[in-house]
Formats: C-alpha cells, sequence, structure tokens
C-alpha cells in the first residue's frame, strides 16, 4: 500500500476501526489469539539486499530483526540533515553501549560513537547500508509516527541516491499496518526501548505496588499502546502526566504475571534484562506474602529499589 504524504487522519483511522471491530467482536473480553493473524513482518526484501551487498556476512535472524525494529522504534531516528545526507542513529545510555556493539556486530556495518558524556551511538551513514536499512523497515514499521519519519526518509533517500558516483533505485514507501503481536520479539525491543519494570514496598505499612508500563509520545500512537491489554489480557491505557504522552500500564500480582510467558521467551537484551530478573523474583516473593514477614521485607524492598538502579549501573 503506497502513503501520500499527508498521512495524519487516514492511517490513524484506519488502525482505530480495526481497534474497534476487535473490541465488538470480544464483548470487551481478550481473544489475543485471533488479533490480526495475517500480518507478519516480511523479510524478503531486506535479506535480498543484505546477500546483494554483504555476501560473506551471516545473514541477522528474524528474532534479531523483530527486535531491532522495536528498539528503533522507540530509541532509534531517522535523519535527513541540510544537505541532504541521510544517517540511521540508535542511542543509548553509555552504561548499555554493548548493545550497541551488537547490533554493530550482527548488522555487519555502521559505527559506535559517543554523543555525550552519558549517550552513545550507533550510526550509519552509506548509501548502500542506509538501503538496506530502508528495506528492513519499510513495511515493517509499527508507530505512526515513526511511519511518518520512514516516509520522509525514503523520500530523502530518493533524491540523495540520484547525486553522487554511487546511484541506487528509488524506493516506495509500504505500510503494512502491522499491529505489535506475542509471537515475535519486537515488542521484547520495544520495552527494551520504552517499558519500565517497577515495584515499590514500605516497610512501615508491609504494602507495596507493582506494575509494568510502556510510555509513548503522540496521540496517534494510541492504536498501538491500545493492544496491549488484549495481548496481555490486562491492564489499560491512560494519559500520562507528561502531555500529550500515553501509558499502558499493567498492575498488581493478579495480572502482572501475564507478561512472564512473553518475556520469558523472548529475552530484554539491554540492562533491563536485569530489571525483569529483580522483577519477577520480587513479584514471586509478594505472591508468597514475604512481605509479611519482618525478617524478609527489608531485603524485598532494597531489591525493588534496585530494579530500576539495574539500568544505570
Amino acid at each position: 500500500m503506497k502513503m501520500k504524504i499527508n498521512m495524519k487522519t487516514d492511517k490513524l483511522n484506519i488502525i482505530t476501526q480495526k481497534m474497534n471491530m476487535i473490541t465488538i467482536k470480544n464483548n470487551g473480553k481478550d481473544n489475543s489469539n485471533n488479533i490480526i493473524k495475517e500480518k507478519r513482518f516480511d523479510y524478503t526484501l531486506f535479506y535480498k539486499k543484505y546477500k546483494t551487498y554483504l555476501p560473506n556476512n551471516l545473514l541477522p535472524s528474524t528474532n534479531f530483526l523483530s527486535w531491532l525494529i522495536g528498539l528503533s522504534e522507540g530509541e532509534g531516528s531517522f535523519i535527513v540533515n541540510k544537505r541532504g545526507d541521510l544517517a540511521f542513529i540508535i542511542t543509548q545510555n553509555t552504561s548499555d553501549i554493548n548493545i550497541l556493539y551488537y547490533i554493530q556486530e550482527i548488522l555487519g556495518f555502521g559505527k559506535v560513537i559517543p554523543q555525550s558524556a552519558k549517550t552513545s551511538r550507533y550510526v550509519t551513514q552509506s548509501k548502500r547500508e542506509i538501503e538496506i536499512i530502508i528495506s528492513l523497515f519499510n513495511a515493517n514499521t509499527l508507530l505512526p509516527t515513526k511511519k511518518k519519519r520512514l516516509y520522509l526518509f525514503i523520500k530523502g533517500f530518493n533524491d540523495w541516491v540520484t547525486k553522487g558516483s554511487i546511484r541506487l533505485e528509488p524506493v516506495t514507501f509500504i505500510d503494512n499496518n502491522l499491529l505489535p503481536r506475542l509471537d515475535n520479539s519486537w515488542l521484547c525491543g520495544f520495552t527494551d526501548g520504552e517499558g519500565c519494570f517497577s515495584c515499590s514496598i514500605r516497610v512501615d505499612a508491609k504494602r507495596y505496588s507493582i506494575n509494568f508500563s510502556i510510555a509513548q509520545k503522540g496521540e496517534i500512537n494510541l492504536p498501538i499502546l491500545n493492544i496491549l491489554p488484549y495481548l496481555f489480557k490486562g491492564g489499560r491505557v491512560t494519559n500520562h502526566s507528561v502531555k500529550d504522552v500515553y501509558e499502558y500500564r499493567i498492575n498488581g500480582v493478579k495480572f502482572c504475571s501475564n507478561v512472564f510467558s512473553y518475556f520469558d521467551e523472548f529475552n530484554l537484551l539491554t540492562k533491563k534484562s536485569l530489571s525483569y530478573v529483580l522483577w519477577k523474583e520480587t513479584y514471586k516473593d509478594l505472591v508468597s506474602k514475604h512481605h509479611l514477614d519482618e525478617s524478609k521485607i527489608l531485603v524485598m524492598s532494597e531489591r525493588a529499589k534496585m530494579i530500576n538502579k539495574s539500568n544505570i549501573i
């Protein structure tokens, strides 16, 4: 499906209509296994381009590619500068710089550079490498805001490749209207970029709160967040305290375990993997009511404080 640059309402309406149809069909009940089964990632063009330009490299797995798309939809940028040159960038806290080197190693191209005292970047800028990147994201991008940026990136690419010594064929933007699923690693990558596992325990009152959340800016992205309560059979999407930011949140011991099977199958790759381990251990202690035991609650409280600190160690 080709898309014009004015996509502000058309694509959102299409996906919203699908969400409404799902809601009506389920009559408010979850039926996540039946949500748009036919819509899947298609890496045919990516593998074709990759084998053409990098014939001696091992092909990245589909699991890695789905994860990379998810991470990039949270932490990646499609850049067209004033001169018309292009760059694809993924930014991470320097404490997680190893994930950038991992991406570089698996893709077999690009470089990792410092951005500031606290952040680092994976960057690729050559025409052929950018063409490989476009072949990965084209038709496989989920967030409407990221689709708009990809459209402009492809538009810039089509101008860029008509200049200089390296001339390449233009690319047509494709939107397959994909939604998150639990049988691929996109949501794992997106969580590595945008997700948060958290728990707080009040030692004095022996009370606690535990939740998993994903926040995203822009009302246009709501249809993507709105699918998560169906996939995880719990939680809801609400306005964040920050303007124009929306958050999916699943709370409490009754529902938080619903995310275990997914994240146990599709492993987080950033330092959030450690956050998840600590969060899950704390959850198990809460279910066992160890927070009511004075000899255990202090240890639980200290572990809960470490859940998100592990991301910055």
